[in-house]
């Protein structure tokens, strides 16, 4: 349940932890007759051995069926009447969710259970190589036969040293992906798959007594469980690098600089994030107006930040003009990095991040994803209003402390793609 004191939003949620371990939060919202089922396991790409990557992300489309659900779950649940579902991959999660009619609650519940408690009953052989060869074909068709692919694995390579799991990506190596055996499907399952490591989170249109027995009805009678140490493997920040790829999928070249950044909730996260903002809002960003605008350089500009349990990354691509000079675009990226943003960016990107946060208070997904998210990285779930007042706190003087923090040329690499119809 949302309510707002002193003009600042807070999230009422029941939470409790049953014998088993598992992480249980409802928040209650009887706006909709609808209920979200949201569970995420403390597993991704970043829990991965140096030789098995891309195994989190393969886990997620084997962990479909279970013992008692032959067929795909989607299936039962578009019969029971749900209007979305999904799962996804990063590297510090595994997340799966449906919307569901409130009174198809314990559909839901009991399909999150039996794939928790027998999955491995249910797995063979043929499901796995099935889903290797899905996931193979996801590697070519999202990361390795589209525009700009091969940057991402280039700036992966030089941002992170051999054995660093950032380094290969959630999707992983081919190899790998292929490699992955019966026994280490079955080991990903009983290290990060039980309870203890888990969060179910219930949103929307429940009741609190009636939410209580059905989680312990469908969860209760698991066994104990521990919540397995993960790795922490040390990350040095890179020394300045300089690659060019040729693509044969681009259509543009491509300037594309970045940097480690810091931790998920980590000091200088609010900076960054509003600074890469600033950087590229259209008609108003510093880098969009000198290159787009001014200079007409660059047909795009952006920006972005990203932050996980090992570490951040900070980056700006730009898209160049046919026949632009990518001397006079490096010379400004220079300048503009070096520089930072004014008070005026500054209060519109922050305004941006609040009301892109408060609007997102109003699905039922969304707010289950991001009372996950703070469970994930923050402990405490209502966390959102002084996660807002940080940013309100943001100014040039720290945003410059940030910059000469985390964006040093000496821990800068860059990768410029340049279109094959164009290489010499």
């Amino acid at each position: 349940m949302i309510h707002f004191a002193h003009g600042e939003p807070h999230l009422e949620v029941a939470r409790w932890t049953l014998p088993c371990g598992l992480d249980v939060i409802v928040d209650q919202d009887r706006s909709v007759p609808q209920a979200c089922v949201s569970i995420w396991y403390r597993a991704g790409s970043s829990d991965e051995r140096a030789d098995l990557t891309g195994f989190a992300h393969l886990f997620e489309h084997l962990f479909k069926n279970s013992l008692h659900i032959p067929a795909h779950h989607y299936d039962i649940l578009r019969r029971a009447g749900s209007s979305e579902a999904n799962a996804s991959t990063s590297s510090d999660r595994t997340a799966y969710h449906e919307v569901v009619p409130s009174n198809e609650l314990s559909l839901a519940l009991w399909l999150e259970s039996d794939r928790m408690g027998y999955f491995w009953p249910g797995m063979t052989a043929e499901r796995l190589g099935v889903q290797q060869s899905v996931v193979r074909a996801e590697r070519r068709q999202r990361y390795e036969n589209v525009p700009y692919g091969e940057e991402r694995f280039a700036l992966a390579e030089m941002m992170y040293p051999e054995g660093h799991p950032h380094r290969y990506l959630t999707i992983g190596l081919h190899d790998h992906i292929q490699g992955a055996t019966m026994a280490d499907v079955e080991q990903w399952y009983r290290t990060w798959y039980v309870p203890a490591n888990a969060t179910l989170v219930i949103a929307g249109d429940v009741d609190l007594a009636e939410a209580r027995e059905q989680v312990d009805r469908y969860f209760g009678s698991f066994p104990a469980s521990t919540r397995p140490a993960r790795p922490d493997p040390a990350l040095p920040p890179p020394a300045h690098q300089v690659r060019e790829v040729t693509d044969r999928f681009a259509a543009l070249v491509r300037i594309h600089r970045a940097w480690i950044g810091p931790r998920a909730f980590a000091a200088d996260e609010p900076e960054l994030d509003l600074l890469t903002q600033g950087w590229c809002s259209v008609g108003t960003g510093a880098l969009w107006k000198r290159l787009v605008y001014e200079t007409q350089l660059a047909q795009r500009v952006s920006a972005w930040t990203q932050n996980s349990r090992l570490g951040g990354e900070i980056h700006v691509a730009v898209d160049l003009r046919s026949g632009s000079d990518p001397a006079a675009v490096r010379a400004i990226l220079d300048e503009e990095c070096a520089r930072g943003i004014d008070e005026s960016s500054i209060t519109r990107a922050a305004t941006r991040r609040e009301a892109a946060a408060i609007w997102g208070l109003s699905g039922l997904t969304r707010r289950a994803g991001l009372v996950q998210r703070y469970a994930l990285y923050n402990a405490d779930i209502d966390s959102l209003a002084q996660e807002l007042r940080v940013y309100r706190e943001v100014t040039p003087a720290s945003i410059g402390a940030a910059i000469a923090r985390w964006l040093p040329p000496a821990h800068m690499v860059e990768v410029t793609t340049v279109p094959a119809s164009a290489a010499g």
